[in-house]
């Protein structure tokens, strides 16, 4: 029995050695697959990325006459105002000469 002891000993320390090699092969592969699927999900991760940005740029090249547009409208306000503001100084002028005019006309009429 003590003969059969060493044999079953060296068997199984064998048996297990093959075993783990196996395991450890198959555990290499399997690193090899999740590195090339992370590989290609970068990918696709970048092209998302550029995708966005492509359409981002294309927004905001939309959305640019529109900013454009209400600094128009609010300059124009703005413009109008200044118009209006002039023509009435310029109503004014011409209200008060002609108020002068009626005044020497009547101070004529009176003499």
């Amino acid at each position: 029995m003590s003969e059969i002891l060493p044999l079953v000993l060296t068997i199984s320390v064998a048996s297990l050695t093959i075993v783990l090699v196996i395991l450890l092969v198959k555990l290499i592969m399997v690193l090899g697959q999740v590195r090339q699927s992370l590989k290609k999900f970068n990918l696709v991760i970048d092209k998302a990325n550029q995708v966005i940005d492509t359409t981002q740029g294309k927004i905001e090249g939309i959305l640019n006459p529109f900013h454009s547009l209400g600094a128009f409208i609010t300059n124009f306000t703005a413009g109008l105002k200044i118009t209006e503001g002039f023509m009435n100084w310029l109503n004014h002028d011409r209200d008060h000469g002609t108020e002068v005019e009626e005044e020497k006309q009547i101070a004529q009429k009176k003499k």
